[in-house]
């Protein structure tokens, strides 16, 4: 075998590492035709329920066999095949928190919907004493700071491992190949190719091989392959046989899992580290570099980069890879001279799910998302519209909740639910902001709105005060027509200290969150004895906003025509049109009441109807 390079096959099949990038979903389950039954369930955080999307659930038999495993979707939803009947546990795992370990159960007893609680738990990497794993290990001990940094990588592998084998999607990847000079400093050629409707990136050979005959492979007469290892051949046992382990904190803000090969290995290898952030745990990149090669400076640096990158659901792809290999001249039998260097590599470009939606494109900004119902522990129970707002992109969530924007510009977006029973009123449902940039997915997670949070964001958008609720107010004819220009004048005990805020109606769906109320929207504050008093117009809509009523107390309402409330006084404020007190029930955050007045006395005529 040649460890070095003449020529190299121009771009065809890959080898070098798979390159996958994709939105997690439940993979379609093979048939079984055992009794025990599928396990369908659900992860969620300790405490506050909330899905956890992106999740490692792993189930094992009795015996400790790995039976079947997926990454929770956008709902944290999971389903699982168990093989044969009989006890099974599950241990879920999640990037940068601790793990979980289920009790064992009977799958083939029947259940609902399996409901596996969390802790929210976080893996303190920067806390560790990179010192302790200075030296390399073969399997490291449990325990030790060298397995805790292994653990962390080994859930990216296995989750970016998992994404590939589910083949949910269709790849279209650009393929690159330059020729560098000598010392690597300038481009002298390249080439590049598109490589469409692919169901994977890239095949690596098996890691058996690698282990036996080495990452350098000649190939004929006149060829030499540089492999580098996809996920699994990470994971494999061959690999963590014939590799230690140790860590390093070269890079700032990241901490490295370094390996060699063990002692006394001949055959061409890699050498290198996996970096990981310190504060999420999150697998960054690998970078290696090929030994055991020739013993000769001619030889350079040859070596490799491959960045992972994590999508929003929790899915871990490979983004982009590169391998640098020496174009050698043999000048005699024992001596050879570096032409320069050739480097090969992938860059995702599009990537497809099963319904044709751009997952992901290189030249435009994607963002997916989750909407949760109200109370923030599931999807909704139907489908949901939502929209970017300020423009015409609409979409309707999935069965789980999650939703995708793609093809947008650079930038910052809001994203909102479409709720027509707040829309059919014209009130603006809270949006938030989700800053996209070109070739990256970005996420957000929206809650349908309550009454609660519409109130709130036309309040300020913060936090409301505790102990207080937003009261809208609509005022209608008998047949519902809404009614513009009345005059609504609100009275509660001044002992109480409310005053009322300058906002006296709910944002307009096209109205900026940060934008100051209409200056025939606001409240008059007045004095009427021993009670306060706001007053302000109904607009368009027919509505009119309190916020931060204290809860507990009365407010009492009257409604008026504008010119009848032109001569009104305190003692004399005139024949209202209609006229109601309105308790806020403690514990509730949001009231909503509705007047109806009479269209004849609308009309000036104070008959009764």
């Amino acid at each position: 075998m040649r460890p070095f390079a003449r020529n190299f096959r121009s771009l065809g099949p890959a080898r070098a590492i798979v390159l996958l990038l994709g939105v997690t979903a439940v993979a379609p389950a093979a048939p079984n035709t055992a009794a025990a039954q599928p396990i369908v369930g659900i992860v969620v955080e300790e405490g506050n329920a909330l899905p956890v999307s992106g999740a490692m659930v792993v189930l094992f038999d009795d015996g400790g066999n790995r039976v079947d495993r997926m990454l929770t979707n956008a709902a944290g939803r999971f389903a699982l095949e168990p093989r044969l009947p009989g006890p099974h546990y599950i241990t879920v795992e999640r990037i940068g928190y601790a793990n979980l370990t289920t009790p064992r159960f009977d799958p083939a007893s029947g259940r609902d919907l399996m409901t596996i609680e969390v802790p929210v738990e976080a893996i303190l990497l920067r806390r560790l004493d990179v010192t302790a794993g200075r030296r390399c290990e073969v399997r490291p001990e449990e325990g030790r700071a060298t397995a805790q940094v292994w653990e962390e990588v080994r859930k990216a592998l296995a989750a970016e491992a998992w994404t590939r084998e589910a083949g949910l999607y269709r790849y279209t990847l650009l393929r690159f190949e330059r020729r560098l000079d000598r010392e690597a400093e300038n481009v002298l050629s390249d080439l590049s190719e598109i490589a469409d409707d692919r169901d994977a990136a890239f095949a690596s050979v098996a890691i058996e091989t690698l282990a036996e005959q080495g990452f350098v492979q000649a190939e004929g007469d006149s060829m030499t392959v540089y492999y580098a290892p996809d996920a699994e051949a990470l994971l494999s046992d061959p690999f963590l046989d014939t590799h230690c382990f140790g860590l390093t904190d070269e890079a700032e803000g990241l901490i490295g899992l370094t390996f060699e090969p063990i002692e006394g290995r001949r055959v061409p290898d890699i050498v290198g580290a996996l970096w990981l952030d310190e504060a999420t745990a999150e697998l960054d990149r690998l970078v290696f570099q090929y030994v055991n090669l020739l013993r000769s400076p001619e030889i350079g640096e040859p070596g490799g980069e491959v960045y992972f990158a994590r999508l929003p659901d929790g899915a871990w792809i490979v983004r982009q890879w590169r391998i640098r290999m020496p174009v050698l001249a043999e000048l005699t039998p024992w001596h050879v001279s570096r032409l320069g260097y050739r480097e090969e590599g992938g860059i995702t470009d599009v990537i497809r799910d099963a319904r044709g939606r751009k997952v992901l494109d290189a030249r435009s900004a994607t963002v997916f998302g989750v909407v949760i119902d109200s109370v923030g522990t599931a999807p909704p129970p139907d489908a949901r519209g939502l929209e970017i707002v300020g423009t015409r992109r609409m979409t309707l969530s999935d069965t789980n909740g999650s939703f995708l924007f793609s093809d947008l510009a650079p930038g910052t977006h809001g994203v909102r639910v479409v709720a027509p029973r707040f829309s059919d009123l014209g009130m603006a449902v809270p949006q938030t902001p989700v800053r996209a940039e070109i070739g990256e997915v970005a996420y957000v997670r929206l809650r349908a709105p309550s009454l609660d949070d519409v109130l709130a964001y036309s309040c300020g958008g913060g936090a409301r005060p505790e102990g207080t609720a937003s009261v809208l107010g609509r005022i209608v004819t008998i047949d519902g027509a809404a009614t513009a220009g009345l005059r609504i004048r609100a009275r509660w005990p001044a002992a109480t200290g409310y005053a009322p805020a300058p906002v006296a109606a709910p944002l307009r769906p096209d109205d900026d969150a940060d934008r100051a109320a209409d200056a025939g929207a606001v409240w008059t504050p007045g004095r009427d004895g021993h009670y306060a008093t706001a007053e302000t117009s109904t607009d368009e809509r027919g509505l009119f906003l309190l916020c931060n009523v204290p809860q507990g107390s009365r407010v009492r309402v009257a409604v008026t025509r504008a010119e009848d409330a032109e001569g009104a006084t305190a003692e004399a404020p005139g024949t209202p049109l209609a006229l109601e007190t309105l308790f806020v029930p403690p514990g509730q955050g949001a009231v909503m009441m509705t007047l109806e007045v009479s269209a004849l006395r609308l009309a000036g005529d104070n008959r009764l109807r």
